[in-house]
């Protein structure tokens, strides 16, 4: 899998990169975290951010994650809908900007917002250190007596649901 993050908008969707972007060190604090992810999930990884070093689009790489640089011409969404044009559904896209997510899904990308990707992020973190989740079953009495009719969710959602399990 593939995965194209929109950089500042899962800077500002983290409250613990939104307080190091603060101090002008939040690109920095998402690649660190983007490279220990990587260590426990196989995914290829690149990070856009607007602007950057040089006058046009340029790419560079910091803690070992790839970074491409928008430039002053044209935003990272814009770089980001180039990319999943290019790619379709070989990608999977991390944004909460509704409008470049409309432009990747329409490209065939999936899309997955910057609030579900921070929290399975977070939830790789607490299994690489070992910290078990609450265990908020307890009492819980197993029985496989139906209680109802299924509810399948439509097959958008389950792909969706699919990708989101793949993280």
């Amino acid at each position: 899998m593939h995965l194209v993050i929109d950089g500042y908008n899962l800077i500002h969707a983290t409250p613990e990169f939104a307080s190091a972007q603060a101090s002008g060190q939040g690109h920095v604090v998402l690649t660190l975290a983007l490279k220990l992810y990587r260590q426990y999930k196989s995914h290829k990884i690149s990070v856009v951010l607007d602007g950057g070093p040089q006058p046009g689009e340029s790419r560079s790489s910091l803690n070992g994650v790839p970074i491409i640089y928008s430039g002053p011409e044209q935003t990272a969404d814009d770089v980001i809908a180039r990319i999943a044009a290019r790619h379709g559904p070989g990608i999977t896209v991390i944004t909460d900007d509704r409008e470049l997510a409309g432009r990747c899904a329409k490209a065939g990308s999936e899309v997955i917002n910057s609030t579900e990707f921070s929290d399975r992020l977070a939830m790789v973190f607490m299994m690489m250190d070992d910290i078990e989740p609450a265990d908020d079953e307890e009492g819980w009495d197993f029985t496989t007596k139906k209680k109802g009719p299924g509810k399948r969710l439509k097959k958008s959602q389950r792909k969706k649901n699919h990708k989101l399990d793949q993280l």
